[in-house]
């Protein structure tokens, strides 16, 4: 009798090069996988195909860039499967890192209950630090300071070697703050997300035992997003692939967007050189866009030097082309969004469509026409929810039920709600905690504080009494919903939102509210798990994670945050030089590849439709400035895109004809396919006059007393053409370009 059952590769549903890619286990393997071609499928379907041959769940360890991509996968994992995928090791890079961290915290001088501390715990750390070594936070301010630690963090670079390596001054005091910033961490049980990751390589890295133990029990490591691991993240998966080398990793040069914050695009156009005897695959039929989108963004992507050579098809018909619009200003563009948007919501849904932009400045306007037009939007990536100063204060007091050393999350509780301890009595407080070596809370508990004056006892009593009868509940095994909700009561915090009877405040107990039904679904779905696991979870929460898509309202948000989704329409606005590419990088030719990678990205999101658009003005600076679209349009063909002049129209979209304008003699001081004269149809270019065309936005020019400078404003023409001119030494000058005799 012959089987009829499909077999797993069978239900799996995949093409010729997937299923190549899937069944090849003899060793590292690179998957060059374009957007839409199925990446997510391919990636599970190895991780299902690798258990169905045999690999325990426990031995398989794959890592993914986000929580959302993670449950994702599990849950596809167990649906090829037909049974739970339980033990197996799937999640962030830093969720991963946790979980080893909290097993081998001792060899790292840290208790399994350390905290995770978030960017505005680590901003509070680092003004401390700066205040005790008397450092103008004006010539070192803290979030630059922060910066340099992360990117020295990103790439393994410790406070010793940094110290070595310094060559002046500044260095040195960077290297000694960073050091003093590293032994507080370890002082309060603390460690921020750079260290989860560079932690666990220096753990490995520095003890046998422990590499040899990971190395036995990940028979096969999988790397979801190669394209955006940094040097920490490569060095992890390194040292855990090195004896079996069973390594899986799939990703898109094309669309490395994370430069900026430590991620290495030759991590995978080098990864032959690092894994020898590589297999390499390329998916590139596209299953999410029109072949008009396609077309479009491979005309887009298809300048970039640094890049592996693929190019995206697929057998989809009937798709439109896609539109470029041109507005008067930023505020027409946004109210013709809007009222584009209120008319499509009347066809699909809300979770249908995006506008993407560039910056997160750039939303304001955008809220407002929304606003204007009662269309519904969805902001992603503005205030999270676990970021607001409400539920900051609960998890505060949360965190040192679990880690009493954390000093961080002392001093954020200890006067909310008010109990008359000011500046100087946490002061004395601190002072105290110094000469015993004991953290604030364990000050105040172990009853330090009777020198510090009558008019504080009252206050540290208070704090004293609340976390003895919390530590009970804790010690006691008390539900952890109960446990907030003692805290809400024991505090005051509660009353002193009730008591002020205002939208503002009514709205903060809403938040908390919403945390308490968090907490509570949270202990139903993980029975038995202590209060430090909701804390870790809540911690490693990301913009997208939070992202909670609504069929009636539109999505804002910025072309990094839309990575990994997908939309059927989406409108790409703001696309001129300056903002995309950013002014800071026009003169760095790598930073400009990484600007056309974000671009592609925001334009290979969309599946069915996609409008972009550009002004000939924008609100900048406190000036109105004019704009010209990005050179990146110049690298598309004429015949891929449809052209609408809207600057004589106020919010409204009109289907008027393309008006195609002569030579613009436009020219970018780059080289390439892309920058060569050309016919134009962006009119906006005829803000510059033949004589003038030498200037643009964001150019870099000489001026023979001020010196070097970046142009950011242009108005005029000809003989009257003005230049806004940001200089070196900070000042902004208005010049005529006629008599300023500047070089470029």
């Amino acid at each position: 009798m012959i089987n009829s059952k499909p077999s797993l590769l069978d239900r799996m549903v995949l093409n010729n090069v997937q299923n190549e890619a899937v069944k090849y286990i003899e060793g590292p393997e690179l998957v060059f996988a374009g957007a839409g071609t199925g990446k997510t499928r391919v990636l599970t379907a190895k991780i299902a195909y690798l258990i169905y041959k045999g690999y325990s769940p426990d031995n398989i360890f794959a890592a993914t860039f986000t929580n959302k991509a993670a449950r994702e996968m599990r849950s596809r994992v167990e649906s090829f499967l037909g049974v739970p995928a339980s033990g197996l090791w799937i999640g962030t890079f830093h969720s991963l890192c946790v979980r080893i961290l909290r097993r081998e915290a001792c060899a790292l001088n840290y208790s399994a209950d350390f905290t995770i501390y978030d960017s505005k715990d680590q901003l509070s750390l680092v003004k401390k630090i700066l205040k005790q070594y008397d450092v103008d936070d004006r010539t070192m301010p803290p979030k630059y300071l922060l910066s340099i630690i992360s990117s020295y963090k990103s790439s393994c670079v410790t406070p010793g070697e940094v110290e070595q390596k310094a060559m002046g001054f500044r260095d040195r005091e960077i290297a000694k703050l960073y050091n003093a910033y590293q032994k507080a961490l370890v002082q309060q049980q603390a460690m921020d997300f750079d260290d989860l990751i560079t932690n666990t390589v220096y753990m490995l890295r520095e003890n046998q035992s422990i590499l040899k133990k990971y190395q036995n029990l990940f028979s096969y490591i999988l790397v979801d997003e190669y394209q955006d691991t940094n040097t920490a993240q490569f060095r992890l998966v390194h040292l855990l692939s090195k004896e079996h080398k069973q390594l899986f990793a799939v990703g898109d040069d094309d669309q490395s967007i994370y430069g900026w914050r430590g991620a290495k695009i030759d991590n995978i156009l080098s990864f032959e050189t690092h894994f020898p005897q590589t297999r390499i695959f390329k998916l590139e039929q596209n299953y999410r866009s029109t072949k008009e989108i396609l077309n479009f963004s491979n005309a887009v992507i298809a300048p970039n030097v640094n890049r592996a050579h693929k190019k995206l098809w697929t057998d989809r018909k009937g798709g439109d082309l896609v539109v470029v619009n041109r507005f008067r200003d930023d505020r027409q563009e946004a109210l013709a969004v809007a009222e584009k948007s209120k008319q499509l919501l009347q066809s699909m849904k809300g979770s249908d469509i995006a506008v993407l932009f560039r910056t997160n400045a750039q939303s304001r306007v955008f809220e407002e026409a929304f606003r204007k037009k009662n269309v519904p939007y969805v902001l992603v990536g503005g205030t999270g929810f676990y970021e607001r100063a409400e539920i900051k204060d609960c998890l505060a007091y949360l965190r040192l039920l679990v880690n009493p050393k954390d000093d961080v999350g002392f001093e954020r509780i200890v006067n909310v709600p008010p109990r008359g301890l000011g500046e100087k009595a946490r002061s004395d407080l601190a002072q105290t905690a110094a000469q015993n070596r004991l953290s604030l809370l364990q000050t105040v508990m172990g009853g330090h504080t009777d020198s510090l004056g009558s008019r504080c006892q009252k206050g540290f009593g208070q704090i004293k009494e609340i976390f003895t009868l919390l530590g009970k509940m804790v010690s006691e095994g008390e539900d952890p919903h109960q446990i907030l909700k003692s805290i809400l009561q024991l505090s005051g915090y509660m009353d002193m939102l009730t008591q002020q009877d205002t939208e503002e405040a009514q709205a903060r107990v809403e938040n908390i509210n919403e945390l308490l039904n968090a907490l509570a679904s949270w202990v139903q779905e993980n029975p038995g798990r202590s209060l430090s696991g909701f804390l870790e979870e809540v911690s490693l929460v990301s913009d997208v994670d939070n992202w909670q898509a609504r069929d009636d309202a539109v999505n804002l948000m910025t072309m990094h945050c839309a990575k990994g989704l997908e939309f059927k329409q989406v409108f790409l606005v703001g696309i001129e030089d300056g903002i995309i590419p950013s002014r800071q990088n026009v003169d760095d030719d790598s930073k400009i590849e990484e600007e056309r990678r974000l671009f592609y990205v925001g334009a290979t999101r969309a599946m069915g439709r996609l409008e972009c658009s550009y002004v000939d003005q924008r609100r900048r600076f406190g000036e109105i400035l004019p704009s010209e679209p990005t050179r990146f349009l110049f690298d598309v063909q004429k015949n891929l895109y449809f052209f609408k002049d809207l600057t004589a129209v106020f919010g409204e979209i009109s289907n008027c004809r393309p008006k195609i304008h002569g030579q613009s003699g436009f020219k970018s001081p780059k080289t390439g396919a892309g920058y060569k004269k050309q016919q134009s149809d962006f009119s906006a270019l005829d803000h510059f006059s033949q004589e003038t065309v030498q200037f643009r936005m964001g150019q870099s020019v000489k001026h023979k007393t001020y010196g070097r400078g970046r142009v950011l404003g242009i108005s005029g023409a000809g003989d009257d053409l003005k230049l806004t001119v940001l200089f070196n030494d900070g000042a902004r000058r208005r010049l005529m370009a006629k008599f300023a005799n500047l070089e470029t």
